[in-house]
């Protein structure tokens, strides 16, 4: 078309154009501060021209090619997969250092000092064999001793059961975000196949897949509708026919499965998210527990040996029955002392009582600086000297429940490092995606400043054809 109509169609062309350009420019400024939003961008070409024969080509105007998500794939998919190391690394961190918070090392009321304790005072005894308040006060701080490991125990299994209980929470999580991911992806084709891009829909669908991958890392491919499938330990979960869930076995707690549509499990292992974070700090907690049952087992053993003469006598700890080897739990001052302090032996005559014979309490005492294996294996034991031959390779009682503070304390540091260097690089690539995908107010600002200009422009257009029309219409002719 050519002639004032055809200025007319351009002008109106350009005035729709630049409208919707600075609908978008409007809807850019609107979510600048919108997590996880791509700014838009409205692309406009040259109409397809006229051929007016004899002449060439003339220009009918502008179009809307599409309007684009500016976005970076393999930068999001950076951030995600780091995003995911960083939730792990921030979960075991978080759980560790409440674990730290139980053993409370170094302090004056922690384990430590109660082993200091009791061994000072099986010493005084030994120096005071005949003084009822020596013995009175080897039972109390054993007890004392006791008493700290049953609240050990109990807070070490307290954790254990609300990390576990942080996984299934965890997994609920995640699979109400796969099935809100399913919903989307059905909204996403719709959309597609009609030949349009779901720019909103596909900002929704990064959020949830970065949602997911800090929950348990997961790996993801698309079709050519956008649609994403997602695997979670090498085993796919969600895609364009089928949904499952993700489970949790007890052995070993906090074990993932993934649901089958049969009705069966398959037992899956993750490397990152918060899920992966939980497990590891689960085994940490789980090795401790069974540092600290080595350590009651092992301690008690060796003081019943010596104290009951190798089995001929009253032991002074009673382990209970701990069937599981929850010993930490169940360790205890054996009740008939408590009840009759006199009942410690602290002289090497078990049966016979002699006047100022501390030898036994001495020997106990002794056990401060006799290396013993953990847990306590085949104890040689010396009647004629009250003593436990030293074990190779093995512990002192207070240098076993050190290396046991230690190594927790590497392993949290090691986690903090990781976490904090994590943070880092995630800091890093979300300032990277910002550059890339962030609305800039000003660049926002400077496109409506030059759309309106295009937009009145277009009207002034309309204007003058309007006038030119009227002319020709009006005043002229007849």
């Amino acid at each position: 078309m050519s002639g004032l109509f055809g200025i007319l169609n351009n002008a109106t062309k350009g005035l729709n154009v630049q409208q919707s350009a600075l609908q978008t420019t409007s809807h850019n400024l609107a979510n600048s501060n919108t997590e996880g939003y791509s700014r838009q961008k409205v692309n406009m070409v040259a109409d397809n021209p006229y051929t007016l024969s004899g002449i060439g080509q003339l220009g009918t105007g502008v179009r809307i090619s599409s309007v684009d998500r500016i976005v970076d794939p393999y930068v999001n998919k950076q951030l995600q997969n780091e995003n995911s190391s960083l939730e792990m690394y921030k979960q075991k961190s978080d759980i560790l250092g409440q674990l730290e918070a139980i053993f409370n090392e170094p302090s004056a009321t922690g384990l430590n000092n109660n082993i200091s304790e009791v061994f000072s005072s099986w010493t005084y005894l030994g120096s005071n064999p005949e003084l009822a308040t020596a013995k009175t006060m080897v039972a109390q701080n054993s007890e004392t001793f006791t008493d700290t490991m049953h609240h050990m125990s109990n807070q070490i299994n307290s954790l254990h059961n609300g990390t576990v209980k942080d996984i299934e929470k965890d997994v609920l999580d995640f699979n109400a975000k796969v099935q809100q991911l399913d919903s989307l992806n059905k909204q996403i084709f719709n959309v597609t196949v009609k030949g349009e891009s779901p720019n909103d829909l596909l900002d929704q669908q990064d959020k949830l897949l970065s949602d997911l991958a800090g929950i348990a890392g997961v790996e993801t491919t698309y079709d050519k509708f956008n649609r994403v499938s997602i695997s979670v330990g090498g085993q796919e979960i969600l895609n364009e026919n089928t949904t499952k869930t993700l489970g949790t076995s007890s052995e070993p707690a906090g074990q993932l499965v993934i649901n089958q549509e049969n009705g069966e499990t398959t037992a899956i292992s993750i490397k990152s998210g918060s899920i992966k974070g939980s497990q590891e700090a689960l085994v940490e907690i789980d090795d401790k527990k069974q540092d600290l049952n080595d350590l009651a087992y092992t301690f008690a053993t060796a003081v019943n040996t010596i104290h009951s003469d190798g089995g001929e006598g009253i032991p002074f700890f009673d382990l209970g029955s701990a069937e599981d080897g929850n010993y930490a739990a169940t360790i205890k001052v054996n009740k008939e002392i408590l009840n009759d302090v006199s009942k410690i032996n602290a002289g090497k005559n078990i049966e016979t009582v002699v006047g100022g014979d501390g030898t036994r309490a001495q020997a106990i005492a002794a056990l401060q600086n006799t290396t013993l294996g953990y847990p306590a294996a085949d104890i040689e034991y010396n009647k004629e000297t009250m003593s436990i031959t030293n074990q190779v390779g093995g512990s002192t009682v207070s240098g076993a429940y050190n290396d046991t503070v230690t190594q927790m304390g590497i392993v949290k540091q090691q986690a903090d490092n990781m976490a904090d260097s994590q943070e880092g690089l995630v800091s890093l690539l979300q300032a990277r995606r910002e550059s890339i995908s962030g609305v800039s107010i000003n660049e926002e600002v400077t496109d409506t400043m030059k759309y309106q200009s295009a937009f009145q422009a277009n009207s002034r257009i309309i204007s003058i054809v309007s006038d030119m029309l009227d002319t020709l219409i009006n005043r002229t002719g007849v």
